[in-house]
């Protein structure tokens, strides 16, 4: 394993020192809740380090070490908070005490990544300009805004941080406005991985709060790290993942959940939605073992 050297990245110490004041008069924190993470995710928490960003990493799986190594030599660098209950206690609980932990350190946003979505310093340039010129905008009526390159690689002409009001959207590249957050109750801690993000946009909408999505964020992979496969169905491709069966067990009883709890708020069109993405899932599910995948 390798740690990159902070003198590579900073010569002076004056460089971090601005680093960090700018970060910390954006109030932006960064977030990870990790599971048996692969070696690549050193160099991305190596990155928003000599960024100046304080980390806040939850693990669920703290047994493998090579991310608590980091965070303990990683204070050189910068400040690096890591959680863990000692086993795994889900995705939900994970996100949830990471935000509340940042929003109790007196950040405004924390942006959160999944440990196996890809990004850069571009990446996070970006979004440091979208604090600076756009954030004003959106704190007030957005519980988070999702940043993702959909279509970065589409001949689409829109403003630089055009958002797009969106209904479902995964979690990984979101920038949490951690004050809309804590009104909403945070995330659910009773959701384990499946169904996380979409009963987050449930909250949202139940408290007239949007979620937007920021689609041409340079130098953001989310597929590449992914472990899906090429199926050849009826002369289209497509990209799956074969989950195991406790998975989708679990992704059935969350979407079972989500159809209620958008009953119970009065969001049948929400419920329809939930059901159509279940029927999808289901459907993949169903292919990749006829393919034997």
């Amino acid at each position: 394993m390798r740690f990159i050297d902070f003198n590579v990245y900073c010569k002076k110490e004056d460089d971090m020192n601005i680093r960090n004041e700018t970060l910390v008069n954006r109030k932006i924190a960064m977030g990870f809740v990790i599971y048996e993470p692969e070696e690549t995710i050193i160099e991305r928490l190596n990155l928003a380090l000599v960024q100046g960003f304080d980390l806040y990493i939850f693990d669920n799986s703290p047994e493998k070490s090579i991310v608590r190594d980091l965070c303990l030599s990683g204070r050189n660098l910068g400040n690096c908070k890591y959680i863990t209950c000692g086993k795994n206690v889900g995705l939900g609980f994970g996100i949830s005490s990471i935000c509340a932990q940042a929003y109790y350190d007196s950040f405004s946003t924390l942006l959160f990544f999944d440990q196996d979505t890809i990004f850069d310093a571009n990446t996070i340039s970006f979004i440091q300009e979208f604090m600076e010129g756009k954030f004003d905008d959106v704190k007030n009526e957005y519980s988070a805004i999702v940043f993702n390159s959909k279509n970065c690689q589409k001949e689409i002409v829109e403003p630089k941080f055009h958002i797009v009001n969106v209904d479902l959207v995964i979690s990984s590249g979101s920038l949490f406005i951690l004050k809309k957050l804590k009104e909403i109750g945070w995330h659910n801690e009773r959701y384990f991985v499946d169904g996380v993000d979409y009963e987050m946009c449930l909250r949202s909408l139940a408290h007239n709060l949007k979620v937007g999505e920021c689609r041409n964020t340079p130098g953001h992979d989310h597929s590449s790290e992914q472990p899906d496969r090429e199926y050849k169905i009826m002369g289209f491709t497509f990209s799956l993942r074969r989950y195991s069966s406790s998975r989708v067990i679990d992704a059935s009883k969350s979407s079972i959940k989500l159809v209620v709890s958008s009953i119970l708020v009065w969001q049948p069109k929400f419920a329809l939605l939930i059901l159509r993405s279940y029927s999808i899932y289901l459907a993949a599910q169903i292919l990749v073992r006829i393919k034997g995948g």
